[in-house]
């Protein structure tokens, strides 16, 4: 019998089951937090391939690797696996890319290119900068590089944006714009904007190649929608235009990435922006309790412009959400880690079904040091990437130029590690000559090496020389060696003395140790590329730079510490929402900046609350410390808008007694254990 004739329809609710079994034209899916929306689009999947549509036409994106993989499990797991990998599972940003690796030459680019990290993109705009004579010490090029991209996405420049009208770098971001671009395309690059924005150019300039995505995918589906922004929501009619057959899942309730320029009027236009649009609500919650649902439905009713929609749950009543004040932020902190401690002794509930989510990344060190003197276990989430370490974006950066020499981004990321001689005067003079014979800069680079241009020392030559040939041999043995990638790159590690460098160019043998423990893990995840192949080796260094434009979530065990950003798609046990105080949460800035960034920030509470199963517990402190000074706080004024019969409001100095009482008793005990071992 065919896997997907077992597939059991019934567990779905009736709403459920009404959206998997939509089947032409545009559908909006409202799924409240919780509501089972991953379910519906794996079963949806399901009962599109048993009325005969092929896999390959049906496309799915996701906002995250995390979410797109996950996604492509639970389908393996309902269809088969052989099904669901000619199923297109991605997210926009690899769809782009895989657009722009099969057709950006349209544009006039090269196959393949480059995708620059962020601290790339950065190194662009600070090197326009200087050539601008714009002083990088008032002007903040992080800021600059933020308003490019928010102008990319929405296909205009800086100064016509109205929210930048009025910033006072905007002027410094118009003058680097359009150089930024020329920059990218001479650079044969893309920054991850241009991973959304080019496929659009390329689908406008060219009706063919639009044509053939639109007829692949012919039953598309969009994960959280009320993150899109105006250019995926083009993206996406790009590809639907004919057909129409879009479903769109999402939760308005839930649009917290404004700062990332999503936009929560796609999904509440949506059924304006498309004709004969059903709607299927949501509304049953598979995670909380309803005590913990009503406070998230009371407070989110502040907010004027969304879809109606009220979470039920038949988990039962539970306990209600604690209300705490605190007198300080030690004692909120104290008070928070001694009750997750009663709470896993008393109810046994392991740590790592615990969150502590705040506001702002700071508010996390209190916590952290009161968890250190308990010796309870705990992780904060959202510490350095893997993929950030300098080693490691050394290494990726010899394997990109190894693969494509004319990447100059790279390249000047290692032409001189280890150190060849090639200081910022060398350089400058290597740039200086690209510039002036309009060459690239690794053909200017190459003259150099050899002679053939300008004087160099003797040694600095022999090295570039040595560096090129190098690239040159590596680059042939990726394209027609059998060897496993793993092993050609650390061959190619140590003809470059990367690997010694790195043992010699610390102080410490530890820190040299961690270093270079840190290339072998990225060598054991090249290793787990199976073909051996320069396109192997693309395929690798695309997905790592993909993988590292999203975050990912800490897996390791313990207490959780995250802002509440992060927590979105997560659920624990025993969540602890702390620093509910005006300026806090609600944030300062949106307060300065308004009702449409307050409603936000009711938004950022409500899926703070959606997080927690069982127990939830909210923290406000009356004081806490500003420059060596106890000032005052006020209470959240979202803590006004919480319906009085879900919550128990205490205060926190009770448990602190306990806490301090048992430290004292733990001191006494240590004490006495001493007097009896050393008296």
């Amino acid at each position: 019998m065919d896997i997907l004739d077992k597939v059991d329809f019934s567990t779905l609710n009736p709403e459920q089951k009404e959206a998997v079994e939509h089947f032409g034209g545009p559908l909006l899916l409202l799924a409240g937090a919780g509501s089972g929306k991953t379910r519906v689009i794996t079963y949806r999947i399901a009962k599109l391939l048993q009325r005969g549509i092929q896999p390959k036409n049906i496309l799915a994106v996701s906002f995250t690797n995390k979410a797109a993989t996950e996604m492509r499990e639970r389908v393996g797991q309902l269809v088969g696996e052989k099904r669901s990998k000619k199923i297109y599972l991605s997210t926009f940003h690899s769809l782009g890319a895989e657009i722009l690796r099969s057709h950006i030459d349209v544009l006039g680019y090269r196959r393949p290119f480059t995708i620059l990290d962020y601290a790339d993109q950065l190194g662009v705009v600070k090197s326009i900068m200087k050539e601008k004579n714009i002083d990088s010490s008032t002007v903040d090029a992080k800021a600059v590089l933020s308003m490019i991209s928010k102008a990319k996405m929405e296909f205009k420049q800086p100064i016509a944006i109205p929210s930048l009208k009025f910033n006072p770098l905007m002027p410094f971001a118009q003058r680097v714009f359009n150089t930024y671009q020329g920059n990218l395309k001479s650079l044969n690059a893309t920054d991850f904007d241009d991973l959304i924005c080019l496929p659009i150019e390329i689908f406008d300039k060219d009706e063919e190649v639009r044509q053939k995505y639109a007829q692949t995918f012919q039953y598309v589906m969009v994960d959280e929608y009320q993150d899109t922004n105006a250019t995926q929501l083009s993206f996406i009619r790009h590809i639907v235009a004919e057909h129409q057959n879009l479903v769109v899942v999402g939760d308005d309730d839930q649009s917290i990435y404004a700062f990332r320029g999503a936009v929560s009027g796609n999904i509440l236009e949506f059924e304006h922006e498309f004709d004969n649009t059903k709607t299927v609500k949501l509304e049953q919650n598979y995670r909380s309790t309803n005590t913990i649902l009503n406070s998230a439905n009371t407070l989110i009713l502040n907010n004027d412009y969304r879809k109606e929609k009220n979470l039920w749950s038949d988990k039962g009543d539970g306990e209600k959400v604690r209300v705490i004040s605190a007198h300080d932020e030690h004692e909120e902190a104290e008070f928070v880690i001694a009750e997750c401690e009663k709470i896993h002794a008393n109810l046994d509930i392991p740590y790592n079904e615990m969150a502590i989510l705040y506001r702002v990344n700071p508010q996390s060190r209190l916590f952290e040091d009161v968890c250190l003197r308990y010796n309870l276990p705990f992780t904060v989430v959202g510490s350095q990437e893997f993929y950030d370490r300098k080693e490691v974006k050394d290494a990726i950066a010899m394997l990109r130029v190894c693969l494509n020499p004319l990447d100059e981004v790279g390249l000047r990321r290692i032409v001189n590690v280890p150190p060849r001689g090639i200081g910022p005067t060398t350089l400058a003079k290597i740039s200086d000559h690209a510039e002036k014979h309009s060459i690239s800069f690794f053909q200017s680079l190459k003259g150099f090496g050899s002679g053939e241009i300008g004087a160099l020392g003797h040694a600095a030559q022999t090295k570039i020389g040595r560096f090129l040939q190098t690239l040159k041999v590596y680059k042939g043995k990726f394209e027609s060696s059998a060897l496993p990638l793993h092993d050609l790159a650390r061959d190619l590690f140590n003809e470059l003395y990367f690997l010694e460098y790195l043992r010699s160019s610390e102080l410490s043998d530890y820190m040299a140790n961690r270093r270079l423990q840190n290339v072998d893990e990225f060598l054991s995840s090249l290793g787990e590329v199976k073909a051996s192949s320069a396109k192997s080796l693309e395929d690798f260094l695309l997905r790592v730079a993909l993988d590292r434009s999203t975050q990912k979530d800490d897996e390791d065990g313990g207490l959780k510490m995250m802002t509440v950003h992060a927590s979105k798609g997560l659920e624990f046990k025993v969540v602890f929402l702390v620093g509910w105080e005006e300026g806090y949460f609600p944030h300062q800035r949106s307060i300065s900046e308004g009702e449409a960034a307050i409603q936000e920030e009711r938004r950022l509470g409500y899926v703070a609350i959606t997080r927690a199963k069982e127990h939830l517990g909210i923290t406000w402190c009356r004081h806490r410390q500003k420059f060596g000074q106890e000032m005052s706080r006020e209470p959240s004024r979202f803590l006004e808008e919480l319906p009085l019969e879900s919550c128990d409001f205490t205060n926190a100095e009770e448990t602190a007694s306990l806490v301090k009482k048992k430290e004292e008793r733990n001191k006494r005990n240590l004490e006495a254990l001493r007097s009896a071992i050393f008296d």
